[in-house]
Formats: structure tokens, sequence, C-alpha cells
């Protein structure tokens, strides 16, 4: 028993170590134009390309047929996708969700020009009012007889000149525009 299992290891060792002979394959011995006729060598060469032709061909024509099933695949799914959005718009939720969507879409945009807005309105009264109160001169009541009886007695107050009067204008003037530029960035930056 001892000597064939010996033998059974030598012999499986023996195959493994044997080189494996890839089986080569067959090889033309000369090339066939070199046998043609001038005649059949144009013939030969001629089926050839249109061998290459109607392969390209068929290749293309398999393309076409993959881009019309996409093409027919989306207008299905889209006009599906369109139904589908239709009925959902006519519904309470549907027009819920549009509103939602354009408040995530355009909503800070929104508040911030409405901020521009009211900064605007509150430095435009307010310079107003500082205009009005430093440049333009004011009527106050230093006689009242009553409260159906005239005449009432004003005077009239006219602000001082000073020196830089006409440069506070236009530091105001600048300091207005500068606060306008302000707003715009609010609203558009």
């Amino acid at each position: 028993m001892k000597k064939i299992l010996c033998l059974l290891t030598l012999f499986a060792f023996m195959v493994a170590l044997a080189p494996v002979q890839a089986q080569t394959p067959i090889k033309q011995v000369g090339d066939p134009t070199s046998y043609m006729t001038t005649e059949q060598l144009a013939k030969y060469n001629s089926d050839m390309k249109i061998a290459d032709l109607e392969k390209k061909l068929q290749t293309y024509g398999n393309w076409v047929g993959v881009g019309g099933e996409v093409g027919n695949a989306i207008e299905e799914g889209l006009t599906a996708v369109v139904d589908v959005a239709d009925k959902f718009t006519g519904t309470d939720v549907g027009k819920f969700t549009l509103v939602l969507v354009a408040w995530k879409v355009i909503g800070k945009d929104i508040i911030r020009i409405v901020l521009g807005f009211i900064f605007i309105i509150i430095i435009t009264w307010l310079f107003i009012k500082i205009y009005k109160n430093t440049y333009i001169p004011k009527k106050i009541l230093t006689e009242n007889p009553g409260i159906f009886r005239y005449p009432k007695k004003y005077e009239i107050i006219t602000p001082k000149t000073w020196e830089g009067y006409q440069g506070v204008k236009i530091i105001m003037l600048f300091m207005y525009v500068g606060a306008i530029g302000i707003a715009y960035a609010i609203m558009f930056a």
C-alpha cells in the first residue's frame, strides 16, 4: 500500500511540474490574396468594404434603435410627470407646496427688498426732519386770544446762518446718498 501511495504522490508531483503546452491556433500557410487574379482581388476588396459598411450600418442601426427607445421612455416619463403634477397642483396641498417652493426660492430676496425699502423710508424721513429743523424758518405761536378768536400772532424764527452753512448741506447730501447706497446693498447684494 505504501508503494502505491508513493507512486501516486510521485505521479502527482511530475504532473505538477510538467510544462503545459497551449494549443496553438492553426496558421495559414500563405496569404490568400497572393493567389488571386486582379479581377478576383478587386472583387475580394469590394466585398470586404461592403462587409465593413454593413457592419457599421448594423451598429448605427442598433444605436438609432436604442436612441429611439430612450426617447420614447423619456417622453412617456415626462408625460406621466406632467399629468401627476397637474393633478397635484389642483389640490390644496399642491397649492401649499407650490407656495413653499416659491418661498424657498425667492423668500430671502423678498425679505431683503422689503427691509431695504423700510430702511429707505426711515432714512428719508429722518433727513427731511433734520433739514426742516435746521434750515427752514419756523412759525411759533406767541399770542393766542382763545379758541375761536382771531387774529393769532406768530413769530417767524429764521435759522442762524453760520460759516459752514452750505458745507453742512453738502455733507448731508453725501450722507443721504451713502444711506441710499447701503439700502441698495441690503436689497441686492
